[in-house]
């Protein structure tokens, strides 16, 4: 029996345990860095957020469902628009850019920019990828990308806010 399938792989891992090869690492399109909040307001709402879940699940995901769909309503829109966001010449110039900037192998950080940006721009409710759409997308796009250099300890971030900001100016 043969069934068709789309997946999605979603990982998550602890630097301080060891990098992962680069190979595996372009492999995934996105990626972020999850940090705890040092802002004391966010800090105290993700912990009464948790209290509450904890003493009442039931509640706790009533009290979120309008949020949530509308939230599912908004994805569920844009995935319909998707295949009409119109990406330009200019924007696939300056992702072809960051990428040469950067020093990435092969075409996959301008192929996930390129998916990002008009992921993005759908769920905006536009109807064209803009410059704005492809720098918001960037930084999860890109900075796993990135050689690692021994002698550099500037963080991946920094480095295409970098390349960003040189990309963009001119």
């Amino acid at each position: 029996m043969r069934h068709p399938a789309r997946f999605v792989l979603v990982g998550s891992g602890n630097p301080e345990e060891g990098e992962l090869r680069p190979q595996l690492l372009d492999r995934f399109g996105l990626a972020v860095e999850v940090r705890t909040p040092t802002e004391l307001a966010a800090r105290v709402e993700v912990v009464r957020r948790r209290d509450a879940f904890e003493r009442a699940p039931e509640a706790f995901l009533e009290r979120w469902s309008a949020d949530d769909e509308a939230i599912r309503r908004r994805i569920v829109g844009a995935r319909k628009r998707l295949d009409s966001i119109v990406l330009g010449d200019t924007v696939l110039e300056r992702a072809a850019q960051l990428c040469i900037g950067l020093g990435t192998d092969g075409l996959r950080g301008e192929l996930t920019l390129m998916r990002a940006a008009r992921a993005l721009a759908a769920l905006d409710g536009e109807d064209e990828v803009t410059d704005g759409h492809l720098q918001r997308v960037a930084r999860p796009s890109l900075r796993h990308r990135l050689r690692r250099d021994p002698l550099d300890d500037t963080d991946a971030g920094a480095r295409v806010d970098r390349v960003l900001s040189e990309v963009f100016a001119a």
